[in-house]
């Protein structure tokens, strides 16, 4: 059993060499997060559901569930045009390519989270893998999710864990 356990050890070590290698090799393979010397990080806790408090950093990713909403008074309240950060959205008919998403208030900054209106985070999630602008808040009842904005008619689906990458 121990030879094994061995075994998949050294693949396992293996395995993370060649994926760093490839990191340096093909730098657009994974988002980059470099930073300017005269960029000055905050670093902020964010206490989760089991009172364990993460530290999160410029770079850093936390696992989200993704789903994706509509623009109607049905999803969101009596103005749906108009996100959280007050920002009109032009056509809720033709939406899906502004690339827009909101986050559960736990991420946002007046909760102590690491994200603001405006910033732009990059989110990994099957077709829906790209940058992204946050926009808009969900409902509080929602933690760790984030929620993609897309068209009238567009097919309902959801990621159960999705990776949002903090980029500022």
């Amino acid at each position: 059993m121990r030879q094994y356990i061995g075994i998949i050890a050294f693949f396992g070590l293996i395995l993370t060499l060649i994926w760093g290698i490839k990191s340096d090799i093909f730098p657009d393979a994974i988002p980059s997060n470099k930073i300017e010397s005269d960029t000055i990080i905050q670093d902020t806790i964010i206490p989760l559901e089991n009172e364990i408090e993460l530290e999160i950093n410029c770079g850093d990713t936390i696992i989200v569930k993704a789903t994706m909403y509509q623009a109607t008074p049905y999803q969101c309240d009596d103005s749906p045009d108009k996100t959280a950060d007050q920002t009109k959205i032009p056509d809720v008919d033709s939406c899906s390519h502004l690339n827009w998403i909101a986050v559960s208030q736990d991420l946002l900054w007046f909760n102590d989270g690491p994200i603001r209106y405006g910033d732009t985070v990059y989110i990994i999630a099957g077709h829906k893998t790209g940058f992204y602008i946050v926009h808009d808040a969900m409902n509080k009842r929602w933690t760790h999710r984030i929620d993609f904005l897309e068209s009238i008619g567009v097919e309902a689906y959801r990621y159960n864990k999705a990776e949002l990458i903090i980029n500022s």
